[in-house]
């Protein structure tokens, strides 16, 4: 992964890839890799104990994003902040790229299962990203109404719909959705490269706020997560492949969405654009080294 997002990189700043084809990508992989990757991921063999990591997802995945939005919105206002940089601090810190990242990285350490439950944590983010995250980033009231059905919400609620029934994708549509599926992880890793080749590195790193967000983002939440699962697991059995994906689908950069809605609303874009992209920076460090702890933790 650290070598494909070099190789996007080098891409972008040899002009091979440039913003159109980068554009371009990034809507082939969200409109059909990803969505081909998680119907995928539903043909796995049912079993009650994966309902039931399925729901612990969820259930995790619910608690830390209204925790996480209670607390933050308690400390950053004890603080004199820009109201739009205290909004982008809230929204980056807590909202992580769990579809763009968080599918390949999951479909690459576990195959079909972790994709299947990175795709439950991903519709609980959709939940609270597209209620009270869009509400915040306008300064509005908070609307169940504005929530986004995009391919990949429907491609996740089809995948959870196939794996809790008898029915089952027939090989030849396996196969075929598999030569798809497995073009996710390069493509995306090449996206991330691409990306962060734009960033201005003097801004990048002078910028404390920034520097905060970023380091809650991909080091204290993941932190806070992993300790919480460590200590549930004392008391309830949950399988590796359910703590890891909890612990790494909390461990993934700030979501690229958050650049796209501070941008429509004119929400301090440009902090908030230095803020994920440091978020990714750091990533290159912590999430290896998240992988390499839940190793040897939970498997």
């Amino acid at each position: 992964m650290a070598f494909l997002i070099l190789l996007g990189f080098i891409l972008r700043k040899t002009r091979v890839i440039d913003e159109r084809i980068q554009k371009g990508l990034s809507e082939i992989l969200l409109k059909a890799v990803l969505p081909f990757s998680i119907l995928m991921s539903s043909n796995i063999e049912y079993s009650y104990d994966f309902v039931k990591a399925m729901i612990a997802v969820a259930a995790a995945a619910a608690c830390y994003y209204f925790f996480g939005i209670v607390v933050l919105n308690y400390f950053t206002g004890r603080f004199k902040l820009d109201s739009n940089e205290r909004i982008v601090i809230i929204m980056v810190s807590i909202f992580a790229n769990t579809s763009f990242v968080g599918f390949p990285v999951m479909s690459a350490l576990f195959g079909e299962s972790g994709l299947l439950l990175a795709s439950v944590y991903n519709l609980v983010f959709n939940v609270f990203f597209y209620t009270y995250g869009l509400a915040a980033f306008s300064h509005r009231k908070m609307s169940v109404r504005s929530m986004s059905v995009s391919m990949i919400t429907l491609a996740s609620i089809a995948a959870i719909a196939i794996f809790i029934s008898p029915f089952r994708l027939p090989s030849f549509a396996t196969d075929t959705l598999l030569s798809v599926a497995n073009m996710a992880t390069p493509m995306s890793m090449m996206i991330v490269g691409s990306s962060l080749a734009t960033v201005d590195s003097h801004k990048l790193f002078s910028d404390k706020k920034s520097f905060v967000a970023a380091l809650l983002r991909t080091v204290v939440f993941p932190f806070i997560m992993l300790l919480a699962v460590l200590l549930v697991r004392l008391r309830f059995y949950m399988m590796p492949v359910t703590a890891t994906a909890i612990v790494l689908m909390t461990s993934l950069p700030s979501g690229l969405m958050s650049v796209v809605i501070s941008e429509q609303t004119d929400c301090a874009p440009k902090f908030c654009v230095r803020t994920v992209f440091l978020s990714f920076i750091f990533m290159i460090i912590t999430l290896p080294l998240m992988m390499f702890i839940c190793g040897k933790l939970f498997v």
